[in-house]
């Protein structure tokens, strides 16, 4: 809907673009050549020459941004995280959680050395999106507040809002294209040592032609105005309630919008920075542009709130005043906190709980090559003989303390034991975000390791099929161009073999009935408009499964969310860890946000000796028997 609103006002502001340059051209010719009858195809070759411009910028730039989220960060001159600089590191945790939180994967993380307060999102998808943060945000915001932020951000990335606004950052470079020509052209005439220094007169005529094109350029500026304008506002009210959801926390994302309301509007320092003003946390331009295609902050503010707040005194940017990235917090949605290194004097430290544990070594050791494949190996594979192997080879510079070893051994123990079953996705949402930023040989070699890791006993249950899956497709996710070609080729009819094997894997997990599956089915079908299968097979092995889902990927984007809706119905209670883990397992897959849990999960409790001596891994609910995963999995591990 979004996409095809935004082509007709294209449309619309090209064709009154095209009119607006033939009648200045036609008045141009009448003051120069007074009665004198402009030559044949005058009207025609403006025309052609306007859209050639306009429409030729709008198709450079979208390439330009359909090469990955990246490209937009390259444009605006922002730069990658630098895991030295702690203020760096806290924007990186903050990421983790809030994408674990929102079920996707956490995007790549870029910093503007921009004073101002705001940050942006992009991408075509999520599994390839990055998050923009300017350097005032990183120095002036509490840790709750840059939460608040980078939540709102994540939740136009789940909305699909980044991709709208990478094909209407496209459409806008085209109808400021003639704006931009003109500009250089003046450039070029006025430069001091330019090429045409020597050649005065057709400096005169250069900058004539340019001033020319520039003014008329100015219809452009104004159609995109207007087109920025017209996309819908409610987006960024939605965002804010998506953000509030995922962080459970109203006053982080309120206090970061009252304190940029206490300051003075200032736009980016980029010169991309006009291009991109739809993707910004807020306007550049607040209470002075009613063309913003953003909401009154007051009004945004007021929604949060449901009264009207007053603004903050912004913090100043001194070094001294920064807040302190050490202090405590929520490591992920879940309820597992960890404690500051130190705690303030006076404060009761917060206890860890087994799972924080395991954050903590995961955050704060370096992780080498071996040390996450044993991690992954462990989680994935369900169990600690052979895989986990020494405690100590875990995590680069854990020491060779025998209690600190013990511990951290009977924490992941715990984590794989039942009870610590609904921590463990996202534990491995968490190592799979650390290790997704390495090479793409050492992804492929990891995912290798994880897969004789769940082969190593003859069979592949369908928890250890769940875990694989999730890291197979955060590590490799396909790429957009793959996507697309995938999209053109999927039948129909394919569809509705990928929906049998899927449901049946759906109900032998979530324990449904064979009559409730049939039903979902068949609601599945009708909604996604693919033939309905006659039934589900009996047996579905792990080579047809993953075939399904690589089917099931080219899904229009919009009919993903249905499909997870319908497949939530065959839970067999709300918040099952294992279905929930199967439900993000398969989103990971057709790529597309997990949806949220029914169930909030509790606060983890430590657990006691004896459940530390007994503890083993969650039973597995199907067994594959001796498939192997070598079959279904090798194309994806060659790319």
């Amino acid at each position: 809907m979004r996409s095809r609103r935004l082509a007709a006002l294209f449309v619309l502001a090209l064709a009154a673009v095209v009119v607006a340059v033939d009648v200045a051209a036609f008045a141009g010719w009448r003051l120069l050549a007074g009665r004198l009858a402009p030559p044949r195809f005058f009207l025609e070759t403006n025309t052609f020459v306007t859209l050639l411009i306009v429409l030729g910028g709008a198709w450079i730039e979208t390439q330009r941004l359909r090469d990955g989220a990246s490209a937009l960060a390259d444009r605006l001159g922002a730069r990658p995280l630098d895991d030295d600089q702690p203020l760096h590191r806290r924007l990186r945790d903050v990421a983790e959680e809030v994408s674990i939180g929102a079920g996707v994967p956490v995007p790549a993380l870029y910093v503007l050395d921009d004073p101002s307060i705001n940050a942006l999102a992009a991408g075509e998808s999520p599994a390839h999106a990055a998050v923009v943060v300017t350097r005032g945000a990183l120095e002036r915001l509490e840790r709750a507040e840059l939460q608040g932020v980078v939540a709102h951000e994540i939740a136009h990335i789940v909305g699909g809002d980044s991709a709208t606004n990478a094909r209407l950052a496209g459409a806008l470079y085209g109808l400021l294209s003639l704006h931009l020509l003109g500009s250089r052209m003046l450039a070029s005439a006025f430069a001091a040592n330019g090429a045409m220094q020597r050649f005065f007169p057709a400096r005169i005529v250069l900058a004539v032609a340019g001033l020319s094109v520039y003014a008329v350029g100015w219809l452009g500026v104004a159609a995109a105005q207007l087109l920025r304008a017209g996309i819908s506002r409610q987006r960024e009210f939605l965002a804010d309630a998506l953000a509030v959801q995922f962080t459970r926390d109203r006053d982080g994302l309120g206090c970061a919008l009252r304190r940029i309301a206490g300051e003075k509007p200032a736009a980016l320092r980029a010169s991309y920075a006009p291009l991109v003003a739809h993707f910004l946390l807020v306007s550049p331009s607040i209470g002075v542009d009613r063309l913003s295609s953003h909401p009154p902050l007051r009004e945004r503010i007021r929604r949060l709130y449901g009264r009207s707040m007053p603004p903050l005194d912004p913090i100043p940017q001194d070094p001294r005043a920064r807040p302190d990235p050490g202090r405590a917090h929520e490591a992920f949605a879940g309820g597992v906190t960890t404690a500051p290194a130190h705690a303030p004097e006076g404060r009761a430290a917060d206890v860890p709980s087994p799972a924080a544990r395991l954050v903590e070594r995961i955050r704060d050791a370096s992780l080498r090559h071996d040390s996450a494949a044993h991690w992954l190996e462990a989680l994935v594979g369900g169990r600690l003989d052979g895989a986990f192997g020494n405690a100590s080879a875990v995590v680069a510079g854990s020491g060779s303390d025998d209690a600190a070893q013990t511990e951290l051994q009977a924490a992941l123990a715990w984590v794989l034991s039942p009870a610590g079953a609904q921590l463990r996705v996202p534990l491995l949402e968490l190592l799979l975000a650390r290790v997704r930023r390495w090479s793409s040989a050492h992804r492929r070699e990891l995912l290798d390791r994880c897969r004789r890791a769940v082969e190593a006993d003859g069979r592949v249950d369908s928890s250890e099929w769940v875990y694989y899956t999730l890291a197979r497709h955060r590590l490799m996710p396909a790429s957009p161009a793959a996507q697309r070609s995938r999209r053109a080729t999927a039948s129909r009819v394919e569809h509705s073999r990928a929906l049998a094997a899927l449901f049946a894997m759906a109900a032998a997990i979530g324990e449904a009935s064979a009559r409730s599956t049939r039903d979902a089915l068949a609601d599945a079908a009708a909604l996604l408009d693919v033939p309905p299968p006659a039934a589900t097979p009996d047996e579905v092995g792990t080579a047809e499964l993953a075939r399904a889902l690589d089917v099931l990927l080219a899904l229009p984007p919009l009919s993903k969310p249905i499909l997870l809706k319908v497949l939530r119905s065959l839970g067999r209670e709300p918040g099952d860890p294992n279905y929930e883990a199967f439900l993000r397992a398969v989103a990971a897959a057709i790529d597309c946000p997990a949806p949220r849990s029914a169930a909030v999960a509790p606060r983890a409790a430590s657990p006691s000796p004896s459940m530390r001596a007994a503890c083993a891994p969650a039973p597995a609910v199907r067994t594959f028997g001796s498939a192997s995963l070598h079959e279904a999995d090798a194309d994806a591990l060659s790319v």
